[in-house]
């Protein structure tokens, strides 16, 4: 804190420093209120706070605001008398040079404790007070407090302000010259100073707004949901507030991924929670020749059509044909796997409800706009030749399936665990 500008919290942790109380006041948890009498409270009491002092030099202070237990540390001067109810409260201030022998005398038991001279009082009931003393040191804060003597209220924190550092000093320089006039611009500037305060401070924090481990969560407002409108991204409800932060602060470098396979994996990890494998047939097509590239019986297939694009008498009409040349030679070949890819997901992942839906959902979102796909459901069906890639989809049930269950020869040797999933075959786009 600036020792020659800012301001102070008289409560610090439950504790007054600085505090005296009357004979009928108290201190109950942090808050300032009437003692206890009979079988109520006391009607009136007071108390005194000082001396405040933050330098060695003549200190301009400004404002005493009070808050009233319940309604929070800032209170409107519009809401003063509503928020003390049947009580009233007034407030008095007194400057001195910080000696003890200028310090005010006072005897908190009497009726009037703070008519001495020096004291400048405050409007009854007003909790948030101008001070008119005169620059000096040190700050004393009397206050009465009267109450109906069944309930009293309860002081639970107060700040002051002090120095110079205004809005006067963004007027013309006439306005800023010193002179008699020049206190009173002062202080009125610095009241507009507090009232715009808390605007400023969101000024100051709108960077962290833009960081997605600073930026505040909650509703309203949902902070981190206005930074995803930003970024054009998805919160899925199902995120903790710890996962939500971690994907937007990922988002822009996930934005460079999309259309990728690490990129739809990605997606899929965060959106439907699975860990996909996805693999693109056309990778690992290749024109063969027998004994060469291809084994009879088992790298073999037939095309999907002539390697040409087109035989007189089969698939080409006269004049209505033409043959593929330089750069589209063979690709008839590659029809059926060219922009498609295979995605596979374990069943043990599928727990969600509609978890299938929401992996298609995501999917069909964020895959490149002229590729099709085929979803694949992964169960624990070890079947050699067919579903037996090591570290993919060789899956071993982790037991049989109760006695007497059939299990075609089709679907595997070996019995496969109760695993609940939506789909075992695979799902065409």
């Amino acid at each position: 804190m600036n020792a020659e500008t800012g301001y102070l919290h008289l409560n610090a942790g439950n504790e007054w420093p600085a505090l005296t109380l009357g004979p009928t006041m108290v201190v109950d948890g942090g808050e300032i209120r009437l003692g206890p009498s009979g079988s109520g409270v006391a009607k009136s009491g007071a108390f005194m706070i000082g001396p405040l002092q933050v330098s060695d030099r003549p200190t301009s202070w400004f404002r005493v605001r009070a808050a009233i237990a319940g309604n929070g540390d800032d209170v409107s001067l519009g809401e003063d008398a509503d928020t003390l109810g049947t009580a009233h409260v007034q407030f008095f201030t007194f400057t001195s040079d910080g000696k003890p022998a200028s310090a005010p005398v006072v005897n908190l038991g009497d009726d009037a404790p703070f008519a001495a001279t020096g004291w400048s009082a405050a409007s009854r009931d007003a909790l948030d007070v101008p001070v008119r003393s005169n620059p000096n040191r040190a700050l004393f804060i009397g206050a009465v407090v009267r109450g109906d003597g069944l309930t009293s209220p309860g002081i639970e924190q107060m700040r002051v302000w002090f120095g110079r550092d205004t809005y006067a000093k963004f007027l013309p320089g006439i306005y800023q010259r010193q002179g008699a006039s020049t206190e009173f611009l002062e202080r009125l500037m610095g009241l507009e100073g507090v009232a715009l305060g808390g605007i400023e401070k969101e000024i100051a924090d709108l960077p962290r707004r833009f960081d997605a481990a600073a930026s505040p969560s909650g509703d309203p407002p949902s902070w981190l949901g206005w930074l995803s409108g930003w970024l054009a991204f998805l919160l899925d409800e199902h995120w903790t507030d710890a996962d939500a932060r971690r994907y937007l602060a990922g988002a822009f470098d996930l934005y460079g991924k999309r259309g990728t396979i690490e990129g739809l994996r990605q997606y899929l990890r965060m959106y439907a929670g699975v860990e996909a494998h996805i693999t693109e047939p056309s990778r690992e097509a290749a024109i063969w020749s027998l004994g060469e590239a291809g084994l009879l019986g088992f790298s073999t297939m037939l095309a999907p059509g002539p390697l040409q694009g087109a035989v007189l008498g089969t698939s080409a009409t006269v004049d209505q044909s033409h043959l593929t040349t330089g750069d589209d030679f063979g690709s008839a070949l590659f029809e059926d796997v060219a922009h498609r890819f295979c995605v596979s997901v374990y069943c043990a992942e599928l727990t969600r409800p509609g978890a299938l839906d929401l992996v298609r959902a995501v999917l069909d979102r964020e895959k490149p706009a002229h590729t099709t796909y085929d979803l694949c459901v992964i169960e624990p069906l070890f079947r050699v030749g067919v579903q037996a890639r090591v570290g993919i989809d060789a899956i071993v049930p982790a037991g049989p399936l109760p006695a007497g269950t059939d299990l075609p020869l089709d679907r595997g040797a070996l019995a496969a665990s109760a695993v609940p999933c939506e789909s075992s075959l695979p799902i065409p786009e």
